[in-house]
């Protein structure tokens, strides 16, 4: 793991284009294209399986250095065939690995996701980039949130579109999960595909429903070893131990914050996750904890010392009103005094 990755992308990038550039998209997958598949002639055999040109195609943001860290290691443990990896965000990956190639690309923004509740998955479409390289006869993409535990190679060998079911997607028809997948690309795909993108409805606002609205029912169904999500672990237990690849849904294993309350039950997940991070990997993931941390205890400080000058206030606010019921009640008592007086006078 100590070889230097393959930079074939040198030049500056765009930090984003928006969905709805059609053609700035399609002459940046031509470019992407032609880079990767110069890297891949210069490999010769190595770039190729039972004589076809395949490669893993995987993409990253600074959020997810250390989840791309423990993929390509756990890649690099079952495979040794090419890895594309396409750096987004102004990400600068310090990975080592054979046979990995580091592409910059922009970030493909729907700029019509703005405010709405699935604003978080808006930048997901940048996984779309997979599609630009129609020089490989077949691809294999994961997600930088995939561990890799046995060997998919076998995912290179077959034809279309193929994709593992989200069994936890609230869709009245068959959804895949768009974190792993295998394709075989072509140009007239990828022109399609980039051409009707502003048009393409998506059920989460993201490129899991772009994806199974563009390919509808033409999909070639994986099981679901081979894309396991952390979310199945309580409604299937113990079933991650025979999957293939382990998709870290929802919360991320070098992220401390819980996404819910079932999390808890979920750790031991993460530990093997974890158990795949180098020494210089467990030190940033500490550091990032103890920034959490420390962000966290800030934040509930000032949280508390504002509470405790609320109270400081209330309880003069109530002494005041305590003060003021009093000089009332004493005025009152004089007045009836005075009344009393004068009813006994007269």
């Amino acid at each position: 793991m100590g070889v230097e990755p393959h930079s074939i992308v040198a030049a500056a990038v765009p930090a984003e284009i928006d969905a709805r550039a059609a053609d700035e998209l399609l002459a940046f997958a031509r470019h992407l294209d032609r880079a990767a598949s110069a890297w891949l002639d210069s490999l010769g055999e190595d770039g190729r399986r039972q004589g076809r040109r395949v490669g893993y195609v995987l993409i990253g943001t600074p959020e997810y250095a250390l989840g791309m860290d423990v993929l390509v290691r756990s890649l690099r443990a079952v495979t040794d065939l090419p890895i594309l990896v396409l750096a987004a965000g102004g990400w600068k990956p310090t990975l080592r690995a054979t046979n990995l190639a580091v592409l910059a690309v922009p970030e493909i923004v729907k700029q019509d996701l703005e405010g709405s509740l699935a604003a978080r998955f808006r930048r997901t479409l940048t996984k779309l980039w997979a599609f630009s390289f129609v020089s490989l006869d077949r691809l294999v993409y994961l997600d930088g949130d995939c561990l890799v535990r046995q060997t998919i190679d076998d995912l290179f060998d077959g034809e279309g579109f193929a994709a593992a079911p989200d069994l936890l997607c609230n869709q009245p028809h068959p959804v895949f999960n768009s974190g792993v997948f295998a394709l075989s690309p072509d140009a007239a795909m990828r022109q399609s595909l980039f051409a009707s993108l502003p048009a393409t409805p998506s059920f989460d606002g993201g490129d899991q429903g772009i994806l199974n609205a563009f390919f509808g029912a033409d999909v070639t169904w994986l099981p679901a070893r081979d894309n396991y999500l952390r979310t199945y672990e309580p409604i299937m237990p113990g079933a991650a131990g025979a999957a293939r690849v382990i998709h870290y849904t929802a919360k991320k294993p070098w992220t401390p914050q819980s996404e819910s309350i079932g999390d808890h039950a979920l750790l031991g997940l993460d530990d093997v996750w974890t158990e795949k991070l180098d020494r210089a990997g467990l030190m940033a993931l500490v550091g990032t904890w103890r920034r959490a941390v420390a962000d966290s205890e800030t934040a509930a400080n000032t949280a508390l010392r504002r509470i405790e000058a609320e109270l400081v206030d209330q309880r003069r606010g109530a002494k005041r009103l305590m003060r003021r019921v009093l000089l009332a009640l004493g005025l009152v008592a004089l007045l009836q005094a005075g009344l009393l007086v004068a009813w006994l006078s007269g």
